[in-house]
């Protein structure tokens, strides 16, 4: 069984067919049991977050009949829904937070929410549900900087009358530089001064033509501060084929890195 907690809520088998439940408690009941270390909560405690304005009896029934209707919707799968006289528990199953941290990182960073539209009044749930997507957030957090943190490279225009052959090795050449300048240091940090990957970098190229060669100047943007983190210059020159035509650049870097400014 399958429980996505980020974005649509949904319950699928192990073919993708989909059992979500339709009642809202009914699916919070599911989050908080996956959201649980040991996946198993005392009925008194999911009664204390779900029917916290009910008496004890009444709250214990209404528990008793979310969890009726929550087996009947589970239909195959009721079976990872297991409870006694005194807890609730879910087995057997796993959730997006732990199949692909990454990606669910990424669905809340393009505006998705932990339990999104689950609209439930009762302000303990209210109370349990902002805390949790909190530590969510955090959790992911965690597992990114764990597995190393993406980042984006953006080429800015080239010079004008770049040929394809030129642009292409000139990229091929940037990705090589952009790699061994980022990741000398680890996922952690770039450069002597370890300080913070950008996750958005943009490429400036400046220059322009003299006679056969592009002179050129690289600098690395970060898009968040617009801050020059790295700058290089380097020549492409065009190199003569077997015709005597000019075709593929040929890329002669300088020795030293041209000074941030």
């Amino acid at each position: 069984m399958f429980i996505r907690l980020v974005g649509l809520f949904q319950v699928l088998d192990t073919a993708g067919m989909d059992y979500t439940p339709r009642g809202a408690k009914a699916r919070a009941l599911l989050a908080m049991l996956c959201r649980t270390e040991d996946h198993c909560r005392p009925r008194r405690w999911l009664e204390s977050r779900l029917w916290s304005d009910r008496g004890q009896e009444q709250a214990s029934g209404s528990l008793r009949q979310a969890l009726s209707e929550l087996r009947k919707a589970l239909g195959p799968l009721a079976d990872h829904l297991q409870s006694d006289r005194d807890c609730v528990r879910l087995v057997r199953f796993e959730t997006d937070l732990g199949r692909d941290p990454e990606a669910a990182r990424l669905a809340l960073a393009g505006g998705r929410e932990f339990m999104e539209g689950i609209d439930i009044l009762d302000p303990a749930f209210g109370v349990w549900l902002a805390e949790e997507r909190q530590r969510v957030v955090l959790d992911l957090g965690q597992a990114a900087r764990s597995v190393g943190r993406p980042f984006r490279l953006r080429l800015a225009a080239l010079p004008e009358g770049t040929e394809t052959g030129v642009a292409r090795d000139l990229a091929g050449a940037i990705a090589r530089l952009a790699a061994e300048y980022l990741l000398r240091d680890g996922p952690e940090g770039f450069g002597s001064a370890g300080e913070p990957l950008p996750e958005g970098l943009d490429l400036h190229v400046e220059g322009a033509w003299s006679g056969d060669r592009a002179h050129l100047k690289l600098r690395l943007v970060a898009q968040s501060d617009q801050k020059t983190i790295w700058s290089q210059r380097l020549i492409a020159s065009r190199t003569p084929g077997e015709d005597g035509r000019a075709t593929t650049s040929s890329l002669i870097f300088e020795t030293t890195e041209a000074p941030i400014m």
